[in-house]
């Protein structure tokens, strides 16, 4: 246990010899220890099969401190947000949240314990309502702000996106809220970088429409080394093709997974297997804007430059390659349902 932490298991900045950074940083962000305890449940259920004890070790541990403090927390308005910029109420921490403390009730119930998690995961599931906004037509991305950065005045931001491909389920995934959502924000984006311009490209001798270079939020203004103008980024980017592969994917197997009524009335069902095949080719058109603006030699950085589509910001960013790796699998399952 390290002594010292001001904020924490929600303290998110570390000196690589474990002095926690005490510097200006945007403390606490809950959804580590949401993150942590869901990346280590699937491990202990894994360990469950072979070790119980030591499942429970881990389970007791490592994992209950992080979800008593997340059952503790959620309700805090002062947290910061994923891009470390923001205090409030954010709909990607709550969500993270959620799933943590449901997975937390699910094990906690196979070694006969309950600990209060489904219930505060039920108060957080009612509070996500209010982050759709009637007006805008979206879901925004933080109610009750109580400091850090003012000038996200739309308040649209691609975090929402990355929590429903994170932490949502599929009813969230194809839902009315969330397919506008979407569409906002490639809206947004595509008249808002010169790099858009651009729209074909030569991929193995075959010109290949591009898809939108998306960033996180309009008003950005962090540029990968300062501040002037935002940028486009490689891993919203990737995750907007995941995004359609994966509602392609429900699309075909919607008589087995949940899904919401608007869902389900998006298309007659004898049209799905088309309609799945018009969402792969848009997925892949976000994946060759992702090639064409990531080095031969597969180096990806964080951000591309708005008006030269050159590298910019933090190079080998693990999310960028995440985010991508995980985009290649949606679309490489969403093949498999298509070749049945």
């Amino acid at each position: 246990r390290l002594k010292g932490l001001k904020y924490g298991l929600g303290e998110a900045k570390f000196h690589m010899d474990g002095r926690p950074f005490k510097g200006n940083w945007c403390n606490a962000q809950t959804d580590g220890p949401a993150l942590r305890a869901r990346t280590l449940m699937k491990y202990a259920r894994i360990l469950q099969t072979t070790n119980k004890e030591q499942a429970r070790n881990l389970f007791d541990q490592v994992v209950l401190p992080d979800l008593f403090y997340v059952q503790s927390m959620w309700m805090d308005p002062h947290n910061c947000d994923i891009w470390e910029e923001s205090r409030g109420m954010h709909f990607y921490t709550l969500l993270a949240q959620q799933r943590a403390l449901e997975e937390g009730a699910q094990m906690a119930e196979t070694m006969d314990e309950n600990w209060g998690f489904a219930e505060a995961a039920q108060q957080i599931a009612s509070r996500l309502g209010q982050f759709w906004d009637q007006k805008s037509g979206y879901i925004v991305t933080t109610r009750n702000h109580t400091g850090g950065l003012m000038a996200k005045t739309s308040n649209l931001d691609a975090q929402v996106l990355l929590a429903i491909l994170h932490h949502g389920s599929a009813s969230q995934l194809g839902s009315h809220e969330m397919l506008a959502t979407v569409a906002k924000l490639i809206r947004a984006f595509d008249r808002l970088y010169l790099v858009n311009q651009v729209q074909q490209t030569q991929i193995n001798g075959h010109w290949v429409q591009l898809g939108v270079a998306m960033g996180r939020y309009p008003e950005d203004v962090y540029n990968g080394d300062g501040t002037s103008r935002g940028n486009p980024w490689s891993l919203i980017t990737s995750s907007v093709a995941e995004y359609h592969y994966r509602l392609a994917l429900e699309l075909l197997t919607a008589a087995k997974a949940e899904h919401t009524a608007e869902f389900a009335q998006m298309v007659h069902w004898q049209h799905a297997w088309g309609l799945a095949e018009y969402l792969l080719a848009v997925g892949d058109r976000f994946m060759a804007r992702v090639w064409l603006h990531t080095d031969g030699d597969h180096k990806m950085y964080e951000q591309w430059d708005r008006s030269t589509g050159f590298g910019r910001g933090a190079v080998h960013l693990t999310w960028s390659y995440t985010a991508h790796l995980a985009a290649s699998r949606a679309r490489h399952l969403l093949l498999e349902a298509l070749s049945k």
